[in-house]
């Protein structure tokens, strides 16, 4: 059996107007934790999501959440963030010129820091960093619409970047169209975890997919 991979749920791909319902069975299907992306429209092109649904999520309170900062002025909207029961908060490599800086407020703030990079952008001197993070958010999928394809030669080079993460007590979450037939690849290049989305929303099975993408077993 493959090693397994923590299964975090993206809402960024959830329908809205059920999203109470959603969150429910989220749960109960044993995802352990909630993903959101907070979007500016600059960084990214997208605005999907905003301060006031992690308040909201942050109230439902009954998993872990995480939060992925894909924004131009990182700095700034942790400053918009209030004092939420956050777990992780993660910072893009590329929005800012001090990646040190903007992830020391982010454990000022008691949020667990991490590091997100995209696609095309070269691992980081990670041992420069590592007093700084607890994760690494490899993205792969290009941020640009919902439905941007899983890229596997991300996963494919990232073998070298999760031994030196391991190496200094890092966790390696990998983002971006993760689903049942790619899970297998990321769990054997040894990253941690999997941000999933698409996947989960459109299955009929949520419960299945979860195991899938998780452990390696087939769908039901």
């Amino acid at each position: 059996m493959r090693s397994s991979l923590a299964v975090t749920a993206s809402l960024a791909a959830a329908p809205l107007l059920t999203l109470g319902e959603e969150l429910e069975r989220l749960k109960d299907a044993g995802v352990e934790g909630i993903h959101l992306d907070v979007e500016d429209g600059v960084f990214v092109p997208a605005m999907n999501l905003g301060l006031r649904l992690v308040e909201e999520i942050a109230r439902w309170g009954k998993l872990p959440i995480d939060v992925h900062l894909m924004v131009e002025n990182p700095e700034g909207v942790l400053e918009l963030l209030p004092d939420l029961p956050l777990r992780r908060v993660s910072v893009h490599l590329e929005s800012t010129r001090y990646p040190r800086r903007v992830l020391r407020k982010v454990a000022e703030r008691g949020y667990r820091p991490g590091l997100a990079i995209n696609p095309a952008t070269p691992p980081p001197a990670l041992r420069y960093l590592s007093p700084h993070i607890e994760h690494l958010l490899v993205l792969s999928t290009e941020p640009e619409a919902g439905s941007a394809p899983h890229l596997p030669g991300v996963v494919a080079q990232l073998g070298p970047v999760v031994s030196e993460a391991h190496e200094l007590g890092l966790q390696v979450i990998v983002d971006g169209a993760v689903d049942g037939e790619n899970a297998d690849s990321i769990a054997a290049q040894g990253a941690d975890g999997a941000v999933v989305g698409r996947a989960l929303f459109s299955s009929p099975d949520i419960h299945a997919t979860v195991r899938r993408i998780a452990q390696g077993e087939p769908n039901a």
